[in-house]
């Protein structure tokens, strides 16, 4: 039991290294690939200046990131409405932790998510920046990130990464309770030989030496047929019986 989940541990740690090694090899690739995805420029629907709005069409089936360039790495304000055709809202989310913030270079502005849009319906809405500066771009992030796994460095580099370090904690948890089971103490069985009869014992002590005196088996051949007639008794002649009276005469 022990030698076979240490050897499924060495074979998933062996996948998990492999994994991992070609993600770190596309790494470098895969970062180049991605870059001009993460410019808000490529995949920009709408630019609206402070203080100002503009109209642009959005669909339902895809979402929308809203950016905003962070000075000295502050955050940058909020101050944006998205209204739909009859005067609404639009739904929106929080920023969540895959919504990093954006450099395309390292002298490049860095461009901050401030709120995800999922359009009820599809339409034309309005944008408001009711911010007193800074412009705010509306990104079609589903676009950008579509084309960006269609790249095969960046996909190795995600594959390699979500296979191989799963694949490492089960290996470790499979070795840590194949060393486990390893040290604990084996029961061993042994096979015992039935136990012989006294009857059984002298038969296998004859059949190694052979009875020269003749001497008659003590012990009844259990594998014959059981004689039950009873013994006949001896008969006293004429003679015996008159011999008392001989004696008696002298």
């Amino acid at each position: 039991m022990a030698s076979g989940v240490l050897r499924w541990a060495k074979i998933l740690s062996g996948c998990s290294f492999l994994l991992l090694l070609i993600a770190m090899m596309s790494a470098s690739s895969a970062l180049d690939d991605a870059e001009p995805y993460l410019d808000p420029v490529q995949f920009n629907e709408v630019f609206v200046e402070a203080g100002s709005s503009s109209t642009v069409n959005l669909s339902d089936d895809r979402y929308y990131l809203a950016l905003r360039i962070s000075e000295d790495g502050e955050d940058a304000p909020v101050d944006i409405r998205l209204i739909d055709s009859v005067g609404e809202d639009c739904p929106w989310e929080a920023p969540g932790a895959l919504s990093i913030d954006r450099q395309t270079s390292p002298d490049s502005p860095i461009y901050q998510t401030v709120r995800l849009y999922l359009p009820g319906d599809s339409g034309t809405y309005t944008i408001h920046n009711d911010a007193s500066e800074g412009g705010v771009w509306i990104v079609d992030d589903y676009a950008a990130q579509s084309e960006m796994l269609a790249s095969s460095s960046v996909l190795l580099m995600m594959l390699g990464c979500c296979l191989g370090i799963p694949f490492g904690v089960v290996a470790l948890v499979l070795a840590i309770v194949g060393w486990t089971k390893k040290g604990e103490p084996g029961v061993e069985t042994v096979a015992r030989a039935p136990i012989m009869t006294t009857e059984e014992v002298y038969r296998e002590y004859n059949r190694a030496s052979s009875n020269e005196d003749g001497v008659p088996d003590p012990f009844m051949d259990s594998s014959g047929p059981i004689n039950e007639e009873p013994a006949e008794e001896p008969v006293e002649s004429e003679e015996s019986g008159d011999y008392w009276k001989d004696w008696d005469d002298g």
